[in-house]
């Protein structure tokens, strides 16, 4: 288990909350394309693909805060499945259909089991 300062754990914390976040927003749009009166999914799905890139980037400094957690690592590493899906709405926002195929079909499962390994992986620091 790494040694840890104040500030990284501090950072680890706000991360997980921002998945915890990540994962409402992706339950408000997938509820959306049933329920029309949800608004404004359309809007809150930008902000989740603006996320997922802060997600990327602090990934990078969890990689190296981690290097010696070989399987925490590898899970973090797999974000890169998460924007694999992310990267097949480029283009296909405007298309409601296609805007539900790859939300529902793509990328919320692939978001819920990265998230579901690297909070794992990052439980025992957080929970402290």
């Amino acid at each position: 288990m790494a040694r840890l300062t104040d500030a990284a754990l501090d950072i680890i914390r706000q991360y997980t909350s921002l998945l915890e976040t990540i994962e409402e927003g992706l339950d408000y749009v997938e509820a959306s394309f049933s329920d029309p009166r949800r608004m404004h999914a359309d809007v809150l799905l930008r902000d989740i693909l603006l996320a997922l890139g802060k997600i990327g980037e602090t990934n990078v400094y969890l990689c190296e805060l981690f290097a010696g957690e070989s399987d925490l690592v590898g899970h973090i590493e797999r974000f890169a499945d998460v924007l694999e899906a992310a990267a097949a709405l480029g283009g296909q926002l405007s298309d409601a259909a296609a805007r539900e195929r790859i939300v529902c079909g793509r990328l919320s499962p692939a978001f819920q089991a990265w998230k579901l390994a690297v909070e794992d992986g990052l439980r025992r620091y957080v929970v402290q």
